[in-house]
């Protein structure tokens, strides 16, 4: 039997460490503000774990598949098949860099509900201008294309749980 915990702590240590360096736009370390803020809300142990990892492979040089080996290596255990499936979908949909525009990823988190949960906990935290001391106008219009984001993901996360 998996002890899902130890990939829940192996996925934060991954994640402290593929991010090390990293600010936010508040300035803020980029571990500690967003990437915990979002895990943290995660419902799951997988919600939990892409939550730590949803940045690793489009803010870093690694492939979701390195990232993924890491996470077993940090954990000392190999993950079910099945779930790291569905972990390097979300993870690969997570990845703007695979996108050929932003409506084009958007649309595409939208087809896996692992994927779309996490997406919104990310949008939520990005929504909160309180974490800047003076929001801009480009933070101000970056936050209207936010909203209407949050909005369609959360349509596409009630349709993919009817299913």
């Amino acid at each position: 039997m998996t002890n899902y915990n130890v990939f829940i702590s192996a996925a934060a240590n991954l994640a402290k460490r593929l991010h090390a360096g990293q600010f936010d736009k508040a300035g803020e370390d980029y571990f500690k503000g967003h990437i915990s803020s979002v895990a943290n809300q995660g419902k799951t142990w997988l919600e939990k774990v892409t939550g730590y990892l949803h940045d690793a492979s489009e803010d870093t040089p690694h492939t979701e598949d390195e990232v993924l080996n890491f996470l077993e290596q940090e954990a000392g255990e190999e993950l079910p098949l099945d779930v790291k499936s569905e972990l390097a979908t979300a993870l690969t949909l997570l990845n703007s860099n695979h996108a050929p525009s932003r409506k084009e990823y958007i649309a595409t988190i939208g087809e896996q509900l692992l994927a779309t949960t996490v997406k919104l906990y990310d949008l939520q935290n990005n929504m909160d201008l309180t974490r800047l001391s003076a929001p801009t106008q480009k933070d101000l219009d970056r936050l209207k294309r936010y909203q209407s984001e949050y909005n369609y993901l959360k349509l596409k996360q009630e349709e993919l749980q009817i299913r």
